[in-house]
């Protein structure tokens, strides 16, 4: 576990806080070098995506304040500075994607934007998630719930002690976050892939959200977070209603037959196959010319 990744004096550079940085930035480099590749890059766009960041920073706060109001309660009655309770009040990358959306679709209608950006996203949330779960698998505890399996992974003693809340850290965990990181960069890989067979503008973005939520969900089980509600984790309640948008989304579009290819039109009667007429083979006389 490296929870600092450096410390002088007073000063203290958290690992997760360093990762999460490089996970925005390089996000949006990928997202930005998409957006030039297809000449849609302009300041509009830079304005709107701007929004999406700040967004999205504010959403991975708020959307894990249900879970823990106590928190909440607790450091303002001992007053706590407000950047301190918001430095550790957790954050979810769940809340991020919806705060970023949210801000973003804000932004471009205040911007009078109509074009469609979502797909340039994909790869760039993929890679960035990736980069962020790096920094997470480094700095928190639990890794996952207790594990037999030869992967598993333990800490110390001490180090499990360094954490309020660390069910499980006597055992090897699964490393949940590293399973975040194979999903992510398997994903980055099939829009490289196959993102162009995706005949509706938006749709890659809304089949990689739909993958990456039903995987949260499924990953949640051996997470080691605390059950909420139902047998289930906070995550996991929130992406439920994600998933069934999504899904919602797609049974729309196939009742519509939006992804068919249209047939070929059919050949009229009476005319056959066009002929192409085979290159000449004769030589060439230079002496042909039109006048």
């Amino acid at each position: 576990m490296i929870p600092v990744l450096w410390r002088s004096g007073g000063i203290v550079v958290q690992t997760h806080d360093v990762f999460s940085l490089l996970a925005v930035a390089i996000g949006l480099a990928i997202y930005y070098r998409s957006l030039r590749a297809a000449g849609m890059l302009e300041p509009r766009i830079i304005i709107a995506s701007s929004a999406v960041v700040v967004g999205g920073v504010i959403g991975a706060r708020i959307i894990t304040a249900w879970e823990h109001p106590t928190f909440y309660a607790d450091s303002i009655a001992a007053g706590a500075p407000v950047s301190w309770i918001v430095e550790h009040s957790g954050k979810s990358i769940l809340g991020a994607l919806a705060g970023g959306y949210v801000a973003g679709v804000a932004a471009k209608r205040a911007l009078r934007y109509t074009t469609s950006t979502a797909d340039h996203y994909a790869l760039a949330l993929a890679v960035a998630t990736a980069i962020g779960r790096i920094g997470c698998y480094l700095s928190e505890l639990p890794l996952g719930t207790s594990t037999d399996l030869p992967w598993g992974v333990a800490v110390s003693p001490a180090v499990a002690a360094s954490f309020a809340r660390c069910p499980g850290c006597e055992l090897p965990m699964h490393p949940s976050m590293l399973y975040e990181v194979l999903f992510s960069v398997v994903a980055a890989a099939a829009i490289l892939r196959w993102r162009s067979r995706v005949p509706v503008r938006g749709d890659v973005l809304r089949l990689y959200l739909l993958a990456a939520c039903s995987f949260r969900f499924l990953v949640e089980f051996v997470r080691g977070n605390q059950v909420e509600a139902f047998g289930l984790t906070g995550p996991q309640l929130v992406v439920i209603p994600m998933v069934a948008v999504l899904v919602a989304h797609f049974v729309r579009e196939a009742r519509a037959r939006t992804w068919e290819v249209p047939a070929a039109p059919a050949a009229r009667p009476g005319v056959g196959p066009v002929q192409t007429r085979p290159p000449s083979t004769a030589p060439f006389d230079p002496s042909w010319r039109v006048t």
